[in-house]
């Protein structure tokens, strides 16, 4: 079933290799249980447990500040005793962390309980790029990536799906049963992943620990502008919600239809537009172009208020069109600068240093997003379009000139 779904998505020969359908499956059925989790935690815990939602606010910040505190170390620890190892222990760690909300009653706890969470997550994440890197070259590296972003936008898709049914029953057995059903799919995922041939340790257990990736200034730059970048991801959850809600005619839901596009359409394309990104030179172009697409997007989404509800949620379905559009492209450029400049020795620690630039957009961004988009309505879309673009046009000349340009000197020397 997996080569099947696999090969209707694009992905070609490499559908038929165990560890790519190993990988691709896990990710599937662990992204239905963080769609069940997802859908109803926040209700859950201010409904049901009876929290205020700026505690539970403040607790998912908590986990957002320890995820992005623990990315380096983890990329140690992965480097040291080896990625197929570190990630499935972390995805039996994560379904068991997120068993014991089940208990928590308390603000207190629920931030322990999100941290935990979060840092075994961070783990989980950068242990399997690792693989990816070590099972894969060049474009494979990207694609197999490719393969499963494409099989967490359909496993979030359904998880979200059959969360809906806990919030139609509205009980509290209703909603803990969806946390144990994560916890079972975490367990599933982690003895799936067992398939995948074993990633030794890059890092002998004697070597002092050091932190290399943090010393690369180069890899530190494209780390700052994918960060950058990666805000167009706090733009779908934000910005938009914000903005529809705000200064346009178009009905609260249909947030839902533009959540529907994307989702769709990542799944379906994602693989298709990781072709050439074995060639660093063409996915610098990609990351650049993926900017210029995600200008295009803001200018387009700005123009939607202030006009008939019809037209805008048009105007706003085009938006996310091209905006994913955008993403997509973005996307495959940025995996593929991500694995090229980095060490293969150090490959878990340079995964966790490039994880902070998503980290730190993350944190600052609903605040950065909201205040252009919303601050200054029109004009802060074109703003945050147009540093989009800056970025992507930066990292092109970066990359370019730092790293494809002394490519023939090294091959003679």
């Amino acid at each position: 079933m997996m080569r099947f779904i696999l090969s209707k998505l694009g992905l070609g020969e490499l559908r038929n290799d165990p560890a790519v359908r190993a990988l691709s499956l896990a990710t599937l059925l662990g992204r239905i249980g963080n769609g069940l989790v997802s859908t109803i935690e926040v209700i859950y815990f201010t409904h049901i447990v009876g929290l205020s939602p700026v505690a539970v606010a403040t607790a998912l910040g908590v986990g957002g500040a320890a995820s992005l505190l623990f990315t380096v170390p983890a990329g140690n620890i992965v480097d040291r005793f080896g990625a197929k190892r570190v990630m499935i222990y972390a995805a039996i760690l994560e379904g068991i962390s997120i068993l014991s909300l089940i208990f928590v009653q308390t603000a207190f706890w629920l931030a322990v309980a999100v941290a935990v969470i979060s840092v075994v997550g961070t783990t989980f994440h950068i242990a399997n790029t690792t693989v990816i890197s070590q099972i894969g070259t060049g474009e494979d590296r990207v694609k197999i990536r490719a393969a499963e972003r494409a099989m967490a936008n359909m496993g979030i898709g359904l998880g979200t799906v059959f969360a809906g049914i806990a919030l139609a029953i509205n009980t509290v057995l209703a909603y803990q049963a969806m946390m144990v059903a994560n916890t079972l799919f975490y367990l599933w995922a982690a003895a799936i992943l067992n398939r995948v041939p074993n990633v030794e340790a890059t890092v002998d257990k004697e070597e002092e620990i050091g932190i290399v990736a943090l010393k690369d200034k180069r890899f530190l730059a494209a780390t700052f502008l994918n960060g950058i970048v990666s805000l167009h991801f706090v733009i779908q959850g934000v910005a938009l919600p914000l903005w529809i809600l705000h200064y346009t005619d178009a009905p609260k839901w249909w947030v839902s239809v533009l959540f529907v596009i994307n989702t769709v359409l990542v799944t379906i394309l994602q693989i298709r537009f990781s072709t050439g990104t074995g060639d660093l030179k063409v996915s610098i172009a990609k990351f650049r172009i993926g900017t210029v697409w995600l200008l295009g997007a803001c200018v387009v989404y700005s123009l939607a208020g202030g006009i008939p509800l019809w037209a805008a949620c048009l105007v706003l379905s085009i938006g996310m069109l091209v905006h994913t559009i955008g993403e997509l492209q973005a996307a495959a450029g940025s995996w593929s600068i991500g694995f090229d400049l980095a060490e293969e020795k150090h490959m878990g620690q340079y995964q966790g240093v490039y994880s902070l630039g998503w980290g730190i957009g993350g944190t600052v961004g609903p605040l950065y997003v909201t205040a252009l988009a919303i601050g200054l309505g029109m004009t802060g879309w074109w703003i945050m379009g147009a540093v989009f673009a800056a970025a992507g046009f930066a990292m092109y000349l970066m990359v370019d000139k730092t790293f494809i340009s002394k490519q023939p000197a090294l091959q003679q020397s």
